[in-house]
């Protein structure tokens, strides 16, 4: 029970952390790629127009937030030999959370396929992208990929775990 325990409890650190980072670097993100948008010869709008936007909302802070207390929740729970909620949760988790995290994880990916699907293929996304992720921390981008990995791996390691226990 404690690789289940300590797996839930290290998501949910990263479901808080990661959108506090966002919140907090996101505005001088979004201003940087406004920026070398404009360099670029564009107008900034065009960001905002195909879905581009490196600020983390109040809402998707309060989400995350909320995700990581339930993990938490399940992970006391756990403690106590109760894991009914865990396999009702945790395989919602690995579904959509493995969703939304594979988008934050091939970020470049997902701006280029937007920008391609408009037919904006004048736009240097590498350079877009650089001038987002230069704004946050460097060991931001790492904590992004562990927690894809925790949600996804970890999730299917918790559900393992709880299976041959």
């Amino acid at each position: 029970m404690f690789v289940v325990v300590a797996l839930q409890l290290l998501t949910a650190l990263t479901y808080v952390i990661v959108p506090l980072v966002g919140h907090r670097y996101g505005t001088a993100a979004q201003h940087a790629a406004e920026t070398e948008i404009r360099r670029q010869g564009h107008l900034p709008g065009v960001l905002a127009k195909h879905g581009l936007d490196f600020t983390a909302s109040i809402a998707s802070v309060a989400v995350s937030v909320l995700i990581a207390a339930v993990l938490a929740a399940l992970a006391v729970l756990n403690l106590g030999d109760q894991p009914l909620f865990t396999w009702i949760l945790q395989p919602i988790l690995l579904i959509a959370g493995g969703f939304v995290t594979t988008t934050q994880v091939f970020v470049d990916r997902y701006v280029e396929s937007a920008l391609r699907k408009s037919n904006i293929t004048t736009i240097d996304t590498k350079a877009l992208m650089g001038a987002a992720k230069e704004v946050f921390p460097g060991w931001f981008r790492p904590l992004v990929m562990t927690r894809f990995l925790l949600t996804t791996a970890g999730s299917l390691a918790v559900l393992l775990s709880l299976a041959v226990s």
